[in-house]
């Protein structure tokens, strides 16, 4: 199966979690209930108007590699969200929705290109696979709750892999 990531929006993210775009590339796209915008001489800032994560959460860093690649492994937290930050170049991530099996499907899994300033906050128990660069090796962080004893891990995608292809 051929998964064609797709660019991230709100309404098409939701059913896996939250999409905040916190570096806007102009003032119309300020306008946001979830985010807060002050700037000053030559600069703009953005944060969250409340806690991003439900519960503290640890900061990591992951260098994923090129797509386009396959997923045949995933992984889904059920005691704590997990939010990815794109910063200095887009990144691919694959996704299916929370289920009450012990594992996703290939046929729900959908591909979403984070563009950088944008931060994808995935519902508890989100099925995911790391992000991957656009056509080279890319660094993302992450922000998520780790060793309270409740770890992850990582299992087969039924009928997968599936191979994930995105363009810049």
């Amino acid at each position: 199966m051929i998964v064609v990531a797709t660019p991230a929006t709100e309404r098409e993210f939701a059913p896996y979690g939250r999409l905040l775009r916190m570096a806007p590339r102009e003032r119309a796209d300020l306008d946001s209930p979830r985010l807060v915008f002050t700037d000053g001489d030559g600069w703009l800032d953005c944060y969250t108007a409340e806690p991003l994560l439900m519960r503290n959460g640890s900061l990591g860093v992951t260098l994923g590699g090129p797509a386009p690649f396959a997923t045949n492994r995933m992984e889904r937290h059920l005691v704590t969200e997990e939010a990815l930050f794109c910063m200095a170049d887009p990144v691919v991530l694959v996704v299916a929705a929370p289920t009450a099996e012990s594992a996703p499907r290939v046929e729900n899994l959908r591909a979403f290109v984070l563009e950088p300033g944008m931060v994808a906050v995935l519902q508890t128990g989100t099925w995911h696979d790391a992000c991957r660069g656009i056509g080279k090796p890319t660094h993302y962080y992450w922000m998520a709750t780790v060793g309270d004893g409740s770890g992850s891990s990582w299992v087969e995608v039924v009928g997968g892999p599936a191979r994930v292809t995105a363009t810049p």
